[in-house]
Formats: C-alpha cells, sequence, structure tokens
C-alpha cells in the first residue's frame, strides 16, 4: 500500500513541477496557477481514495519540503542549513541538543572532562548498527573525526577541530591520523586538545561532527555513498530524486525511541508561492511562513491557531568584500550601516518579529549585550561619511547586491533598495540560484550580498569565530574576507576562558571590535514562523535547525 502511494507521489510531483513551469513561461495569471494545483491537489485525493480506500491510517507519511536541493550529504563537507537538515535525522553525533536546548547524550552514554579542560574521554553505547548492519564502535569515531581534518577531504569545517592536539599537521598533511583522537577500547575515546577551549562540547553537537561507517570507507569517492548515505540516526533514506524529493524511512533499530512517524518525504521546491500552493491543496504538511504571506494565514480560521513563532539563533546582513573596492573603505562601510533605518524595516516586513541587529550576536546568546554600538539610525552622519568618501548626489555610490533567487529574499533586498536610492546609493539586484551564489561570494566576485548566519550551537563564539577570524574566510563563514589582527587574537583568547561570566564579556568586547570596522550592513535577528497542516497532531520546533530529528512528529489520516 505504502508503495502505491510513493509512486503515485512522484508521478505528481513531476506532474505538477512540469505545469508549474508552463505556467510561468505562458506568463499565465495567478489565478490560473491556483487552479492547476487545485486540480493537482484534487487528482492526489481521488487517487489516495481509489487505491488506498480507508487505510491512510497504515500509511504514516509526514510531507514538508525545503527550498533547494542539498547539494553535499557529507558531514565533513556540508556547510548549509538544507543540508543540515536532511543530515541530522540520517545520522548522529556523540552528543546533541534536546527540545529545551540542553546538551544531553546521543552516541555517547556519558563523559568526562580533566581537571585542565584538555581531555574528553566519551564512553559510547553498545549494540548499535548502522542502516547497513555494521556495529558502532569507537573505530568510526575516530575515523569521522580525523576525517574532518583530512587534507584530502578539503572540509570547509575543520575550525570545528582545529582546537584539537595534532589538528594542524593533520590538515597541513605533515601526518597521517591526527594524533589527539584515540580509541582507548572498542567503546571508549579520547579526544585531546592542545589547550582549554570551552565551547568544544558544543562544537561535538555540529552536523560535521556527525559519525560515518569507517568500513564503507572504501565507498566513500563514489557519488552514490553520499547521494543515500548511511548512518546510526533515526531515518534512512529509501529513495531520493535530485531537485525532486527525498523519501526517509524510520530506523526499526534506532538505539532510541522508535520515531513516531514511519515516513517523512521532503519535498524540493525552490518557489515560494509554490510551496504555499502545495501546502494549501494539502500537499505537504509544514509550510514556512515570510511577510507577504504571514498576514493572510493568521487571517484564515483554519490555520490561525496552527502559526508557531520560532525564535532563531540567527543574523541577516549585507556582506561586503572587505578587500575590494569600494568596499575595502570603511568610511563606506560605515556610512552605509547608518543609512538604514531597521526599526522601520522590520515593521514593514516582519510586523515586529525582529530584532534589530547590533552587531552578529542575537539575543540570549552569551555576548549579547543591547546597549548600543553606534550603527544605529542616523542619516545625517551616514551622508556625511559618504561625502567624505566622495560620493554625493553628482556622483552615486552603485553596486551590485548578489541574493538568492527567492521571494523572501527580494522582499527585504528591494526594500533595502529603495530605502538607500534616498541617500544616493544605488542598487543593483543580482538574484542566483543557491549553489551559484555561494560560490560567486567564496571566489570574490561578489563585492556585495544578501546573506544571513544561523547558529551551530548556542555560543558567542559561533557568531564572531567563523564568520570574522581571518583563517575563515570563504566557505569558513568569514566570506567578508575580513581581518583584523587583534579580533583575531581576542577570539583566540576568550574561547579559554571557562569562567561563563567572563567568557561572555570578552565576546562582547570583541563584537563591538568588529562593529567598529563595519564588516557588513547589520540588518537584524528574526524568528522562523510555520504553519502546520490539519493533520499534524505533534511537531517539536528547535531554535538551532539541526536539532530537530523527527523523533516526535505525528500526523494523522484525513478522512
Amino acid at each position: 500500500m505504502k508503495q502505491i502511494l510513493f509512486s503515485f507521489l512522484k508521478q505528481n510531483i513531476s506532474n505538477k513541477k512540469n505545469m508549474y513551469k508552463k505556467t510561468i513561461n505562458t506568463k499565465k495569471s495567478k489565478v490560473i496557477l491556483y487552479s492547476i494545483f487545485f486540480f493537482c491537489a484534487l487528482a492526489m485525493s481521488i487517487s489516495l481514495s481509489g487505491c488506498c480506500t480507508n487505510d491512510l491510517d497504515n500509511i504514516n507519511v509526514f510531507s514538508s519540503y525545503i527550498s533547494t536541493e542539498p547539494s553535499n550529504l557529507d558531514p565533513a563537507r556540508g556547510v548549509d542549513v538544507n543540508e543540515a537538515v536532511i543530515q541530522s535525522r540520517i545520522f548522529d553525533g556523540l552528543v546533541r541538543y534536546n527540545e529545551k536546548m540542553e546538551l544531553v547524550p546521543d552516541l555517547a552514554e556519558s563523559w568526562t572532562v580533566s581537571e585542565d579542560g584538555c581531555e574528553f574521554i566519551f564512553n559510547l553505547r553498545k549494540n548499535i548498527t548502522f542502516h547497513n548492519g555494521q556495529e558502532f564502535t569507537s573505530e568510526d569515531v575516530v575515523f569521522s573525526l580525523d576525517r574532518i581534518l583530512d587534507p584530502n577531504i578539503a572540509s570547509p569545517r575543520t575550525w570545528v577541530l582545529e582546537k584539537v592536539e595534532g589538528a594542524p599537521e593533520r590538515i597541513k598533511g605533515e601526518s597521517k591520523k591526527t594524533s589527539g583522537i584515540n580509541a582507548i577500547d572498542k567503546y571508549t575515546v579520547s579526544i585531546k586538545l592542545k589547550e582549554p577551549f570551552a565551547p568544544f562540547m558544543c562544537l561535538l553537537t555540529t552536523p560535521a561532527c556527525y559519525i560515518l561507517p569507517s568500513q564503507s570507507k572504501d565507498t566513500f569517492k563514489s557519488s552514490d555513498f553520499f547521494d543515500k548515505p548511511v548512518g546510526t540516526g533515526p531515518f534512512w533514506v529509501k529513495d531520493r530524486v535530485r531537485d525532486s524529493y527525498i523519501h526517509l524511512v524510520a530506523n526499526e533499530k534506532y538505539f532510541l525511541e522508535k520515531p513516531k512517524v514511519e515516513n517523512i518525504l521532503v519535498r524540493i521546491i525552490p518557489e515560494n508561492l509554490k510551496a504555499q500552493l502545495e501546502f494549501e491543496c494539502d500537499s505537504i504538511d509544514l509550510l514556512q511562513l515570510y511577510p507577504s504571506n504571514y498576514d493572510d494565514f493568521k487571517k484564515k480560521d483554519k490555520y490561525k491557531d496552527r502559526i508557531v513563532n520560532v525564535p532563531a539563533l540567527n543574523v541577516w546582513y549585507i556582506g561586503f568584500n572587505n578587500q575590494a573596492e569600494p568596499f575595502n573603505n570603511v568610511t563606506i562601510r560605515k556610512a552605509l550601516n547608518l543609512l538604514i533605518d531597521r526599526e522601520k524595516i522590520i515593521e514593514a516586513i516582519y510586523s515586529g518579529r525582529a530584532v534589530p541587529a547590533i552587531g552578529s550576536i542575537p539575543p540570549g546568546i552569551s555576548g549579547y549585550n543591547s546597549e548600543d554600538t553606534g550603527i544605529g539610525f542616523n542619516p545625517e552622519e551616514g551622508m556625511r561619511l559618504l561625502a567624505e568618501a566622495g560620493y554625493n548626489k553628482d556622483n552615486p555610490l552603485k553596486f551590485e547586491l548578489y541574493q538568492k533567487n527567492q521571494q523572501s529574499a527580494f522582499e527585504v533586498t528591494r526594500l533595502i533598495q529603495g530605502e538607500l536610492k534616498k541617500y544616493n546609493v544605488l542598487i543593483e539586484t543580482k538574484p542566483m540560484e543557491w549553489s551559484a551564489l555561494k560560490d560567486a561570494i567564496n571566489k570574490g566576485e561578489a563585492k556585495a550580498f544578501f546573506m544571513n548566519w544561523f547558529g551551530d550551537y548556542p555560543d558567542g563564539e559561533n557568531f564572531l569565530n567563523p564568520l570574522f577570524h581571518s583563517k575563515n574566510w570563504g566557505s569558513g563563514g568569514n566570506r567578508a574576507k575580513f581581518k583584523n589582527a587583534e579580533v583575531d587574537a581576542l577570539i583566540e583568547e576568550a574561547v579559554k576562558i571557562t569562567d561563563e561570566k567572563l567568557r561572555s564579556q570578552a565576546y562582547d568586547k570583541i563584537n563591538r571590535k568588529v562593529v567598529e570596522q563595519a564588516p557588513w550592513i547589520y540588518l537584524w535577528h528574526c524568528s522562523e514562523t510555520y504553519v502546520t497542516s490539519p493533520r499534524v497532531k505533534n511537531i517539536d520546533f528547535y531554535p538551532m535547525f539541526f536539532c530537530d530529528k523527527g523523533l516526535n512528529i505525528e500526523v494523522k489520516a484525513e478522512n
């Protein structure tokens, strides 16, 4: 019965995709587009009722979506949110965060830390198997963590383990193994650091540190393995069609409580409008809301009580290539920060569901300080600085703003474009597909870009080190190519501080040092807003995107 359903879903997805493209290409009206999806939904309803009659309870499918095809499901190589969303349900790490954002055991059932804070001993769970049947042991942990630092892998996440003893030598190819990562016995692992690093346990929760089956390493070079990767997680990949969907099935042998939903169908839907239409046609069970449709759903009786605002650990910004003209001039960067009325834009776009950014660290994270950092709206001073840099009405500042080719991005950039035009700043938006956008930024082709950063773990270091340490230029997180020796040194010292209060003060100091150089236009920290379909009985939401393993999702059949 389930196979019939998924065969139908595959065909339905393909048919709707083609119909949608034809509609856009012929520039038909929105009414026609709604009609198409109405009939698709009707066809689905008829087909399901015809092939499954009243047996829908046995199908147990939760249908969701992501906006872009996950380009890399290899934990060591993944860098974006959509990749991590899938990875978090396939793999496990040594530790993880629960729904209360508390650090809890995962593949490690317990651990101890030495008095000097430099050695971590992990006691692993026994009787765990990977999806392919291989037993999980300490060998898999050592292999997976060492692989992040292997120069042949060229992981953009080496910073996660750079504090481990022997990491620099491994990264440079001077050693064939990381000396600080070792198996004491079959179910015990030791990780030694070169020096104390307070956020280290936080780092081990990140997707980069998910554990792979070491006995399958010879197949990693084949694209097939990471097309449908094998982990120990609560779900395994049954089927996948790129740019269409990923079908996940509950792992019957999962070592914790079995997931409550048997199947998760993750659709690839780049267009927000299409996702909304699919949701309203009951083809997907979860929809992310944006400013353009939030009020509409809030007014609908069917959905108004199913909307959830989730505080998220993020920062939205317009980044500049700090090494390229004209943005290698700090005066210009400061001026643009002063010309942005964040409160006005937040009210216009988010109806107040965001907090103006006064730095990169979001509220609720160590290092956040609500005191003014000097980048608030001050158009008079902003215009003065622009004039000082040689720009005025007769010689306006002009630049291209690279951005994701997505409606939610246009909603923001068009408003910013209009606001800055008042001050002789002329922006031409350059929309791109996500992978191409990242590539253009990392290569330095994009001098200005609309971007966001979602926290990998709840510590201020994650909003400073990856984003502004000079060693992390490009895909490591520092896309602005910001470089400041004092900031580098302060970051390196702050992470050694074990006292949480003192470490938070150090993060605040670094945050303000960076803001003085204005490597970005700091915009805001906003909540993520979702609405669930009436089929959803229960679903958990987390401030960090990779914490949701899908364990508590429950759905009910519709009559």
